[in-house]
């Protein structure tokens, strides 16, 4: 074993600038020298070149690799030296390990189109999945290496109350934008791409500053506002944002921006930060109050503990659902869908003896996973239940990969777990189903032996809601789901 291999085997990785400066002091040779012996340097010893600034390499020894040190060293690599992937793992990071294929470009200093002198956000991607540090789920979100966040799994019901609040925030944010008239009615959008990079929300504005004009022709500037909440705030989380700014200034000079950073906590040398750039910090408590932040935080616990909760505590969730109608005015058009589950999952906590919201239980033979919306259990009994609480029918195409996908892998699940009850698996769809997915639905309830089928539209679940006889619960379908119903 070489001295250069006897050194890079106690270490997770080095980059070649610093490599080449120990070469340098324990040969007493040049640094064109030592550059030129990292370059000849072979397996065991590897290189992971595209990433880095100055066209620098890090390097490692094979029996290192992918090692909780070689990651810690690659991410320090990273925050000297290659800005771009250190901020995308960092976002990654800072929302637990995962985040929705839309998003994870608002966090990032890559821009979605092409800026000359930046690497797209889809190459930095295709880079980073290659050498292993990020993946992408079958549920449609990049997931970061597991050694990246101490080798914890992922919360997903936890993950999941963030998104929601995430959510409810920046739709509360347009209104309230709109409310003041700092930007176009019915033009915000969120993951939206202004000046080549994506912001979680966009809109157009003519507020005196931001409006310029092109041979005569008013010209409206932008409101460009990202989110961050449920983890710590500092200087180091906020880099993406302000550097994602200054590029878009150099870049496109012309085009003038209202930057805004929404957040649910910030330090002090982060806040300090953000406004000697020039952005403007909108506290979630500040902006719309305490009973709002109070609200986020409610929602964030129900969803992470929605099992124990409808079980043990269902009336947190029915104050949940009623302080939610209240504070946002009726406005929860995107969360309806999202918090259907909990209305099942309601229902079901007064039958079932054990109760699980959003688990994700192994696909046997795979490596991957499957969600369950709803799992009950009776002394007897399985209960696997899809939710749907959209204003729209469900189609043939998605019941047809329902049955013979979805279905299948969480029975195979099943017979493993809990051969000796019987299953039935329902899908309840407050927006109905569509004539061709209704023909498939019978079929399949009408055929199936070995386990129990049932499918349930508006009238059914209405049905269920009066065997239930719960006056509280009766008012959160008609408030969110059956208004036609009830």
């Amino acid at each position: 074993m070489t001295y250069i291999q006897k050194y890079l085997s106690k270490k997770g990785g080095i980059l070649s600038g610093d490599l080449a400066k120990y070469i340098q002091k324990r040969k007493g040779i040049s640094n064109d020298a030592a550059r030129k012996q990292i370059e000849r340097l072979g397996s065991p010893i590897h290189k992971l070149s595209g990433l880095f600034s100055d066209k620098k390499v890090f390097v490692y020894h094979s029996d290192n690799y992918q090692t909780e040190a070689y990651y810690l060293d690659l991410l320090e690599a990273f925050r000297t030296d290659g800005k771009r992937c250190f901020y995308l793992l960092n976002a990654l990071k800072y929302h637990h390990g995962l985040l929705p294929v839309n998003e994870l470009a608002n966090y990032t200093l890559s821009p979605v189109n092409a800026i000359k002198g930046h690497m797209k956000f889809s190459t930095l991607i295709e880079l980073l999945k290659k050498h292993n540090l990020i993946s992408e789920t079958i549920n449609g979100e990049y997931r970061l290496n597991s050694s990246f966040t101490e080798h914890q799994k992922p919360n997903q019901r936890h993950i999941q109350g963030i998104q929601l609040s995430k959510k409810l925030v920046l739709q509360q944010f347009e209104i309230w934008s709109k409310n003041i008239g700092m930007v176009s009615f019915k033009r915000g959008k969120n993951n939206n791409i202004v000046g080549g990079f994506q912001f979680g929300f966009t809109a157009p504005s003519y507020i005196d500053g931001l409006v310029g004009y092109t041979s005569k022709i008013k010209k409206p500037g932008f409101l460009v506002a990202d989110i961050l909440i449920g983890n710590t705030t500092n200087d180091t989380t906020i880099g993406f944002f302000t550097r994602k700014i200054a590029t878009i200034k150099a870049s496109n000079p012309t085009l003038k921006l209202l930057p805004v950073l929404l957040v649910d906590g910030i330090s002090s040398e982060g806040l300090n930060q953000l406004k000697s750039k020039g952005v403007l910090v909108a506290s979630i408590k500040e902006l719309f109050g305490k009973d709002y932040s109070d609200l986020l935080k409610n929602l964030i616990n129900t969803v992470t503990n929605a099992g124990a909760i409808l079980k043990t505590e269902p009336e947190k969730y029915l104050n949940l659902m009623k302080k939610l109608t209240k504070l946002v005015d009726g406005k929860t058009n995107n969360l309806r869908g999202d918090l259907f589950e909990l209305a099942v999952g309601f229902y079901y906590s007064k039958y079932s003896q054990s109760l699980n919201i959003g688990k994700r239980v192994p696909v046997v033979d795979s490596v991957r996973t499957r969600e369950i919306d709803v799992l009950a259990s009776t002394e007897n009994e399985m209960f696997i239940i899809e939710c749907k609480g959209y204003n729209y029918p469900i189609d043939a195409e998605y019941i047809e990969a329902y049955i013979s996908e979805k279905v299948r892998e969480i029975r195979g699940w099943l017979n493993l777990r809990f051969p000796e009850k019987r299953h039935r698996f329902e899908i309840w769809s407050t927006g109905g189903f569509t004539d061709e997915a209704l023909i498939i639905l019978k079929k399949t309830k009408e055929s199936v032996k070995k386990f129990d089928f049932d499918f349930l539209d508006q009238k059914a679940i209405m049905e269920k809601a009066n065997q239930l006889n719960d006056k509280k619960f009766k008012e959160i379908l008609r408030d969110y789901y059956l208004k036609e119903y009830v």
